[in-house]
């Protein structure tokens, strides 16, 4: 067993970028602690491990979220204990779906003052933008699909799908299209970094997922995805990037690359969830992209 070694207490004067990087690396003891359990550990040894991570610094801040250490604990071993690997899972093991589960309420508490759109009603009613009308006036430089329980959008995915396989990738596609201001010009920006060093040929980077309802994340975790609640696609702040079907266009490297390089300068929590990767903005740096421009 791996014994989980608390992280030393942040300096009052360190940097947000830097308090990142520790709580990410915090969040990576008490993976590499439970992936060495193996799958099926005792239940009370994981959540052992899990609090005593949350007691110490820097991860003691997640108590001050809603629910709680109590919160976490219990939804950790919960879905520790019902994973089960599967083509919807965000996760290839227990551990890892507990590691994904900690760097999202990492997300949380950046953005823990914001309410969580309940239904499609309350999220319109917050003024976001339309990224359908925005693409129509070009101002959307990333590729989106919009999801449909229609037959004749149904039937055009799969004419897609079969005559272009490469032209998009598989899966539903936007269940919401609204998009805040500030999302919106950071996905820009990093489509357009990505572009620059691509290669030639790379067609746009594909967004799956920015804003969702709870009604919509309940809705998925009951058809097996890894959509775990609260999140910060619940309140507008996050987005899924498709990663391995930009290895079609032997792109992917790049796209990780400029992930990374927005992680390692604090601009976003980013976090590998498999196909595609997790990234939510952070508050320090929302004003930079207000224009949505």
């Amino acid at each position: 067993m791996v014994a989980f070694v608390p992280m030393p207490h942040p300096a009052s004067d360190v940097d947000p970028a830097q308090q990142l990087r520790e709580r990410r690396a915090s969040v990576e003891q008490v993976y590499l602690a439970i992936e060495a359990l193996g799958n099926g550990a005792d239940p009370d040894v994981v959540a052992a491990l899990i609090s005593a991570a949350l007691e110490e610094a820097p991860l003691d801040e997640l108590a001050h979220l809603r629910g709680g250490r109590e919160r976490i604990v219990a939804q950790a071993v919960e879905d520790y204990r019902r994973f089960a690997p599967s083509e919807a899972s965000n996760a290839s093991s227990a551990a890892g779906l507990v590691r994904i589960l900690l760097l999202q309420n990492v997300d949380l508490l950046w953005w823990e003052d914001v309410e969580d759109f309940a239904t499609e009603a309350e999220a319109r009613a917050a003024g976001l933008l339309d990224l359908r009308r925005l693409k129509r006036s070009g101002r959307v430089h990333f590729s989106f699909g919009i999801a449909s329980d229609g037959i004749l959008r149904r039937g055009r995915d799969f004419v897609v799908q079969r005559l272009t396989p490469h032209r998009e990738p598989r899966g539903a596609g936007l269940a919401y299209t609204g998009i805040r201001p500030e999302m919106l010009g950071l996905l820009n920006e990093i489509a357009a970094a990505v572009a620059a060093i691509a290669p030639s040929g790379t067609p746009p980077i594909r967004v799956n997922s920015i804003v969702r309802t709870v009604e919509h994340q309940n809705h998925l975790k009951a058809l097996g995805f890894s959509a775990l609640s609260p999140s910060a696609h619940c309140r507008g702040w996050a987005a899924d990037i498709e990663v391995t079907w930009f290895e079609r266009f032997d792109a992917a490297d790049s796209l990780r690359e400029v992930l990374l390089e927005y992680l390692d300068r604090g601009i976003l929590n980013v976090i590998d969830e498999g196909r595609a990767w997790h990234v939510c903005l952070s508050p320090e740096f929302a004003h930079r992209y207000a224009s949505g421009a």
